[in-house]
């Protein structure tokens, strides 16, 4: 009996109380923001992403990877394809692709590529990503 009225009694007291919506400020040191801001506006001037391309050809002639870029844009064109300048190599690479792995099986689907390879590029746009 005791405990039904200790409850009953809890039940009053916790039923009045009436809990109103509060609101929530956050100061924020200048320093804080500035930075903040800083770092969005870097990423937006020079938006990059670490992923992973696969290469498909390396050439010193670079009228030749340009007739090969442009096969195989005809062949895949929502793929991707950049033309990277490695002294004195100019290397097709396509697609983009955030793991290794997505890279490999991406490689099990081309035809008429043999020795493609995944190789890493720490420069990729963004659209690159939602192109594919």
């Amino acid at each position: 009996m005791c405990r039904i009225v200790f409850t009953i009694i809890i039940f009053l007291l916790l039923g009045g109380l009436r809990l109103d919506a509060q609101e929530v400020q956050l100061k924020e040191e200048p320093n804080v923001a500035q930075l903040m801001q800083q770092w969005v506006n870097n990423n937006r001037a020079v938006p990059e992403i670490a992923g992973w391309r696969v290469q498909i050809m390396a050439s010193t002639d670079r009228v030749a990877v340009e007739q090969a870029r442009n096969r195989f844009r005809m062949e895949y064109p929502e793929t991707a394809a950049t033309v990277v300048q490695e002294q004195p190599y100019y290397k097709l690479r396509i697609g983009a692709f955030r793991t290794k792995q997505e890279a490999l099986l991406f490689i099990t689907q081309l035809m008429g590529y043999a020795g493609a390879y995944p190789a890493k590029d720490p420069h990729i746009h963004p659209r690159d990503f939602l192109e594919q």
